[in-house]
């Protein structure tokens, strides 16, 4: 009997081995990379932007600070923004009738633009040179007045403003 047993086990051995061997060689032949382009990767341009912000948000930062270092934004303070001058301000706030009000305005950039209120009665048509330099503009609220500031042709950058109850 034991003739008969070795026997039966030479053959299983080679075919326990073999079966072993096939998956490996299968999952070997399935993970090898045969392509020969080249791997393509995405990058992101971080190392190419630069490390200075963009126009209009300096621009802004500028103009802000100016704004505030003449003006406080506490409770007196009815409205304010920050627009392109290109887009201009174009606004209808909410005023007492026969309150006196303060606009402040900062233009950053280069140009000039211009305050209007409408009715014209309610203000003084104003220019705003877009050097930083800060331009205010005392009024008397009236029912739905409207405040623009608009870039004259060819200005850019950006205008800041803030209305002040007095």
């Amino acid at each position: 009997m034991e003739v008969l047993g070795d026997v039966i086990m030479k053959p299983r051995s080679g075919w326990v081995l073999g079966c072993a061997l096939i998956p490996a060689i299968c999952l070997t032949g399935c993970t090898t990379d045969q392509s020969s382009e080249p791997e393509h990767t995405v990058t992101t341009d971080a190392t190419h932007r630069s490390a200075e912000p963009q126009p209009e948000t300096r621009l802004t930062a500028q103009a802000q600070e100016a704004l505030d270092a003449v003006t406080k934004a506490d409770g007196s303070m009815v409205e304010s923004g920050a627009e392109r001058v290109s887009d201009g301000v174009h606004t209808q706030p909410d005023l007492a009738d026969g309150t006196p009000y303060k606009l402040t305005v900062v233009c950053a950039g280069d140009g000039a633009a211009e305050i209007a209120f409408t009715p014209h009665d309610a203000g003084s048509t104003t220019s705003v040179p877009c050097d930083g330099s800060v331009v205010f503009e005392r009024f008397t609220g009236q029912n739905s007045m409207r405040l623009d500031v608009q870039g004259k042709p060819s200005a850019t950058g950006m205008i800041v403003w803030r209305i002040n109850k007095v």
